[in-house]
């Protein structure tokens, strides 16, 4: 199954009203599945609240392990304070074994990052917050 087969019914599944679904073919497994219910975060983990409503916010292209650094002894590929250009890679995602880069879609300022270091995040889970250069 190619990358884009597996975004594609990934697309489906989240536009979908299923919950789980997997997927078992030889020696290839899939499963997605969705958060039901509320979400109880505690107040200390939580972002500062945005006051700037121009920022930008970077989604998780697909489901998977996020690393904000290239290697664990390598430093973070962005902070917060630090300027990223268009195109720039800000974390990548480990899915089914492959690493993918996602990439800044604005260039500007990283006001917040909305993830820990290798958590699991869902489609479309929002990963950074960039203020735009105007």
């Amino acid at each position: 199954m190619t990358k884009d087969e597996v975004q594609q019914l990934l697309q489906q599944f989240d536009q979908s009203s299923l919950n789980e679904f997997a997927l078992k073919d030889n020696n290839f497994e899939l499963h997605f599945g969705k958060q039901s219910g509320a979400v109880v975060k505690d107040d200390a983990t939580l972002p500062p609240a945005a006051t700037n409503t121009d920022t930008t916010t970077i989604k998780a292209p697909l489901v998977g392990v996020v690393y904000l650094a290239a290697a664990p002894e390598q430093p973070v590929y962005k902070k917060v304070g630090d300027h990223v250009a268009a195109g720039e890679v800000i974390c990548v995602i480990e899915a089914m074994k492959m690493m993918n880069e996602v990439k800044s879609d604005v260039s500007g300022t990283v006001t917040a990052i909305l993830v820990e270091n290798e958590a699991m995040v869902d489609f479309h889970q929002p990963l950074f917050e960039i203020d735009p250069e105007s």
